[in-house]
């Protein structure tokens, strides 16, 4: 599982247009005015830069062209900045004064400062990173200060001036009122958002680009007195840390996506098939409400008899857990858990939950952000050239583009199944139109450019079923509680970025190495960030020492056995149960030193002697570290020295050596091994015949380093010509002479 960014199989340029677009705007209101210049244009030039940047047309009207932001909500992509305004203001009696015409001249005057603030952030120097000072936000973020964060702190300015009964400011700017207390009464993350668009005020400032400011940039750290009372800080924000989902949880929903994946699936796709035709065939040009009635007794006829069968053929009597759909359809029709389905509404309602299988599928084989997840299209599955299946999308975070960088995803095999089947099913639902036809044709156009991958799907009468899916919160609580499960495992509610976290739980138990795995994953820019990602939560530290520990137990057990059973096998055996290194005959005394412990007990040898064991050899699972691939280090840390660190340190694998007491090597290299001796005999025989002493002595050198690293094939070897020449027979002696 691996993540990589600027994929050789993402290459639809077609997708490239967006940012294209967006930087072309901006340019153009660039030849016509500079950032710094729009905080003292006129209403006519700030209406104009609005057009060039695809903004609309009204001043106070911001608007973002769906094809810009395809995930941002239909409510932020229009935004009324003046009814923002004022429904922002938390006093009802002011907002109701707001909106007497006496103070129009203070809401024209907030409306048009708040343009000004969202077109400098579209063309100016508005980013607050470390490497993002000189770009402009995107279009989607600039959306979200319009209809959220921007309406918050200015309603909290309109409150200072309506209650002054100012008309207008004097002096100072509309926001230069507001102070830190007046962030008292807000939530903490809203509070978190206003003080962070301050923040960016203040950036804009001093870049010349931004004059009205908030009177609180003391609490920001860009003011500090030195004499005075001190003043009172902000209470910081508890901040609550994804958590991954339980194991139980995720096994559990594991299981009841994959039934309906598998067992119901085939049922949906026939009868959605049907019910497509049934749409086709009574589109007769016949009243809207006649269509509808019709269509509706040929559905309820049609799931009437038919026969639900699951992926073996047998009989669906009902399914296998309490299957709780919600209503569906804008009569409000109870889908109910009754079985089976008879009306429209249930038929939506399962492939609904259908969709919601495969997302779970999706976002446990990817670990992608709510974003990347919904952005993957269709056509997203990809195969390398190695037969390897790839999912092609975009990460939009901890990058410049605006439309994101093109990514893929290396997906297992029920990932590709649910993608497919997912692809399959959005085209089938998108192509019933509501249940009464529209006159309305645009909709039949639109359809034929769609793409998504997630779409909503609804039994209403009038739904248009071809929107994209948005709310993915939404959607997985929808899926939990149609489920029968607990919306809240683990005390914490069911949400998307869980699923990311339980990915990088698992991994960080189950892989070697995980970190730098999880950092491919995730689409990090340093090892660090996933650092912090895995070891935020403390209950998963503490979990994947025990899990550690557990694994070099597990191993020191299973050499254990495997050199017992050799030794019980006698002849019939491997030497040391295929284990090689100096530190395989250490285990194999040890064994026999408390197998005749254990005998003199009058004890007989068992499990729980080979758990005994193991846990003295790895010292409670302390010892063991895999130093590279089938290499174990068996020293002690802290107690025991060894010669790849010359100290009582951990190891160190870069050092290893293959003469070290510590040394263990597992069975499973003996192939590598035994072909490496024999290329290396090979070469020895041409050093000889070319009569190339350097060669001759450096080949000699490998065999003898090779030969005694596992028993068995010492064993083998020490009886060919070559290998005795070379003087592996005398442990590392120079090599034989010719005797010719």
């Amino acid at each position: 599982m691996s993540g990589r960014n600027s994929s050789a199989l993402a290459t639809d340029s077609e997708r490239e247009t967006p940012s294209n677009e967006i930087e072309s705007t901006r340019a153009q209101v660039r030849l016509l005015m500079s950032p710094e210049m729009i905080v003292s244009a006129d209403v006519t030039s700030l209406v104009a830069a609005q057009t060039i940047l695809q903004h609309g047309k009204v001043l106070g009207r911001w608007i973002t062209p769906r094809r810009w932001c395809p995930f941002v909500t239909p409510a932020k992509r229009d935004v009324d900045v003046r009814a923002r305004l004022i429904a922002a203001i938390p006093d009802e009696s002011l907002r109701f004064i707001a909106e007497d015409v006496g103070n129009e001249r203070l809401l024209k005057l907030a409306v048009e400062t708040l343009t000004r603030y969202l077109l400098i952030l579209r063309m100016g120097p508005a980013g607050t990173g470390r490497k993002g000072n000189a770009r402009s936000l995107d279009p989607g973020q600039v959306a979200d200060c319009a209809y959220y964060i921007a309406p918050t702190l200015f309603a909290l300015a309109l409150v200072h001036w309506l209650r002054s009964k100012d008309v207008a400011p004097t002096a100072g700017g509309l926001l230069s009122v507001v102070t830190v207390d007046d962030l008292a009464h807000l939530s903490a993350s809203l509070r978190e958002s206003v003080l962070k668009e301050v923040r960016r005020m203040y950036a804009l400032h001093h870049r010349g680009c931004w004059e009205d400011l908030p009177r609180i940039g003391n609490d920001l750290g860009q003011i500090t007195e030195v004499a005075g009372d001190a003043a009172p800080g902000l209470s910081e924000r508890q901040r609550d840390s994804h958590l991954p989902l339980p194991d139980e949880y995720v096994s559990e929903m594991g299981q009841r996506s994959l039934w309906l994946m598998e067992s119901l699936a085939p049922n949906l796709f026939a009868i959605t098939q049907r019910i497509l035709e049934i749409w086709e065939e009574t589109d007769d040009g016949a009243l809207a409400s006649n269509i509808g009635y019709r269509r509706r007794l040929a559905a309820e006829k049609l799931l009437s008899h038919w026969e639900w069968r699951d992926d073996k053929g047998a009989l669906i009597e009902k399914p296998p857990f309490d299957l709780k759909l919600a209503l569906q359809g804008s009569e409000g029709e109870a889908a109910g858990s009754a079985w089976p389905p008879r009306n429209l509404a249930s038929i939506f309602g399962l492939l609904s939950n259908l969709q919601l299988a495969h997302l779970f599928v999706v976002c446990l084989s990817t670990g992608g952000r709510r974003s990347e997840t919904l952005d993957l299209r269709r056509d997203c599955v990809a195969y390398a050239s190695d037969g390897r299946p790839y999912a092609k999308g975009r990460t939009f975070k901890l990058v410049q583009r605006h439309d994101g960088e093109l990514r893929d995803w290396v997906l297992p095999d029920l990932a590709v199944v649910a993608i497919e089947q997912q692809s399959r099913l959005v085209k089938l639902v998108e192509a019933i139109g509501p249940l009464k036809p529209s006159t309305d044709g645009k909709l039949a156009v639109a359809r034929s450019t769609l793409d998504h991958l997630w779409v909503q799907v609804s039994g209403g009468s009038a739904s248009d079923r071809t929107k994209p899916l948005l709310h993915l919160e939404r959607a997985m609580l929808s899926y939990a509680r149609t489920l029968g499960m607990d919306l809240r495992p683990s005390n914490q509610w069911l949400r998307p970025h869980r699923f990311r976290k339980t990915v990088a739980r698992m991994a960080a138990l189950a892989i070697t190495h995980a970190p730098k795995v999880l950092m491919d994953v995730f689409g990090h820019k340093s090892i660090e960030m996933t650092l912090y990602y895995i070891l935020s939560d403390k209950a998963l530290q503490a979990e994947i020492e025990q899990v550690g520990r557990e694994l070099r137990v597990m191993r020191a057990k299973q050499a254990i056995e495997s050199i017992v059973a050799a030794e019980d096998a006698g002849d019939n055996g491997l030497a040391l149960g295929g284990y090689g290194g100096p530190a395989a005959l250490m285990i194999d005394r040890a064994i026999k030193v408390q197998r005749e412990r254990a005998h003199r007990r009058g004890e007989l040898w068992g499990v729980d002697s080979v758990r005994e064991l193991a846990e003295v050899l790895t010292l409670q699972g302390k010892a063991w570290e895999v130093v590279r691939h089938g290499v174990l280090c068996t020293k002690f840390p802290g107690s025991e020295a060894g010669p790849c660190n010359r100290s009582k340190g951990r190891p160190e694998p870069a050092h290893c050596q293959s003469d070290c007491s510590h040394r263990l090597e597992e069975a499973f290299l003996t192939d590598d091994v035994d072909a490496a001796i024999a290329s290396c005999v090979a070469e020895y025989v041409t050093a000889i015949e070319t009569d190339d002493d350097l060669l001759q002595a450096m080949w000699a050198g490998q065999i003898r380093a090779h030969v005694v690293r596992f028993e068995h094939l010492r064993v083998k070897w020490m009886c060919h010509p070559m290998v005795v020449r070379a003087g592996a027979h005398h442990g590392g002696a120079e090599p034989a002479k010719d005797p010719t």
